[in-house]
């Protein structure tokens, strides 16, 4: 996040609520996101992934997102500061009662886990995504 951005959303008032006036088409997105992650709704990134690399010991979702996108450039920013990205981990979790992990991965793409990911466990996902590139 830019130090321009970076003060708007901390200096004053309620960050959460700063971010999701700064980014509200970003907010939407993690919103749907959520909600689809408890839903157990894939998309056909998603289903291409979890066939490539089989069964998991743990939920993900993965969006594939065009990184010409202002919304995907957003996401990336949203989530590449760690206090945004634990702020809005914290308020998704409570919304749909259960721990969500936030990350950007391949291209801008979006994934959500129900625990943070080793680097063992997002290998494959990586892989397989710049394999369906």
């Amino acid at each position: 996040m830019d130090c321009k951005t970076a003060s708007l959303v901390y200096e004053t008032g309620n960050p959460l609520e700063n971010i999701r006036e700064m980014f509200p088409e970003a907010w939407q997105f993690l919103t749907a996101q959520s909600a689809a992650f408890v839903a157990g709704k894939d998309d056909a990134f998603d289903a291409e992934i979890k066939k490539s690399i089989g069964k998991t010991p743990f939920q993900f979702r993965i969006t594939h997102r065009d990184d010409t996108e202002q919304l995907t450039k957003d996401i990336s920013e949203l989530l590449g500061d760690i206090t945004s990205r634990l702020l809005l981990e914290q308020h998704f979790s409570q919304v749909v009662g259960r721990p969500l992990y936030f990350s950007t991965i391949f291209c801008s793409s979006h994934l959500m886990a129900d625990r943070e990911l080793t680097l063992d466990e997002v290998l494959p996902i990586q892989r397989a995504a710049v394999k369906l590139q």
